[in-house]
């Protein structure tokens, strides 16, 4: 009922809380007006705590909406002494309105015969602000409880997230057809071209030193993580030759900037693993920074005849890992030509 007189966005038990309250101080305090007369018969009783209970609901109501207002205007931590108190003086503001109705209200309209007793009168707004402080500490502690639980449930989200990026990361580096690969790479290095193969081994050791490191970091710096990719692409480069290129546009300014560890990798190899690779028409991947601190990943389109399965895990993990730090939205550009991802860089 309460939920459908106002937008009440105090807590989610706000209207429980109210549900609890109202009757209880109807009663309270339709005794104190009529005293042994409330319990008279039971149509005096009910219509007396009806009209009472209209009048308290409403006031409680209003409470609501001026608490919504002020989390609003005084959303954060540091503001909440000076949100709470600007609340109280409005809630006793509204409450001494409410009480003035039921009293003056009954006495204009001589209800059960009663009469106004200034002594009463008193009595019932100290009942009222007792009420309505009682009704603030309810619901403050209710709040203050599911935004406890919302900050626990999203670090463990972001703990979760974190692993499942480290794990595929893992799974596109360790697992047995990459490793066969880069083995394969290598083993034909080392007859062929010796230097090559020196190379090519100290950059995998390389790859796999930073997936070592960085396997409990939540985010890492731009520098880093090039650094890392650019090891990486040296992999990717021995294998596939002149079918992958990769262009790298990165300002200096922005090499101190974060992002979440292995982004750069798990883009590089979507983009690997859903294109052709072909000497004549090679894969080119661009890599950049945006004057307004934007890191853009880019691929031009050829995909492959036989369709690749995509769970999207990957891109789907960068999201959230974003979504759950509170960072902008990253952007997925596909207009079938150029496939690209726009990333925020992050600044602390």
């Amino acid at each position: 009922m309460l939920q459908l007189l106002a937008p009440l966005n105090y807590s989610r038990k706000e209207s429980w809380i109210g549900i609890l309250l109202v009757p209880p101080m109807a009663i309270a305090m339709n005794y104190l007006i009529f005293k042994e007369a409330y319990f008279s018969s039971i149509g005096n009783f009910f219509g007396a705590t009806l009209i009472t209970s209209l009048v308290i609901a409403l006031v409680y109501v209003a409470c609501g909406m001026v608490a919504t207002m002020m989390r609003n205007k005084y959303p954060k931590y540091s503001q909440t002494f000076r949100r709470i108190l600007l609340s109280l003086a409005l809630y006793v503001l509204i409450m001494i309105a409410g009480i003035s109705i039921l009293f003056w209200g009954y006495d204009y309209t001589s209800f059960m015969g009663y009469s106004i007793s200034m002594h009463d009168y008193g009595w019932g707004l100290l009942l009222g602000v007792g009420c309505n402080l009682l009704a603030t500490s309810f619901n403050e502690g209710a709040a203050f409880y599911e935004k406890w639980r919302m900050l626990v449930d999203e670090a463990e989200q972001l703990k979760k997230e974190n692993l499942q990026s480290q794990l595929e990361g893992l799974k596109g580096q360790v697992n047995p057809h990459f490793l066969f690969n880069s083995l394969n790479s290598l083993s034909s290095l080392i007859s062929e071209d010796p230097v090559k193969a020196e190379k090519f081994l100290d950059e995998m050791s390389k790859v796999y030193r930073y997936l070592l490191r960085t396997n409990e970091d939540g985010l890492t710096t731009l520098e880093s993580e090039m650094q890392f990719i650019q090891s990486y692409f040296h992999l990717l480069k021995t294998r596939y030759g002149d079918g992958l290129e990769m262009e790298v546009k990165i300002a200096p300014k922005y090499l101190s900037y974060q992002i979440p560890p292995l982004t750069l990798q798990m883009l590089v190899e979507n983009a690997v693993k859903h294109n052709m690779i072909l000497r004549d028409s090679p894969l080119k991947i661009m890599i950049m920074t945006t004057n307004s601190g934007k890191l853009i990943v880019t691929n031009n389109l050829q995909r492959k005849d036989r369709k690749v399965t995509s769970t999207r895990v990957g891109l789907n993990n960068i999201v959230n890992k974003y979504r759950l730090m509170k960072q902008e939205e990253i952007l997925v550009r596909d207009d079938g030509k150029e496939f690209a991802v726009v990333l925020p860089l992050i600044q602390f």
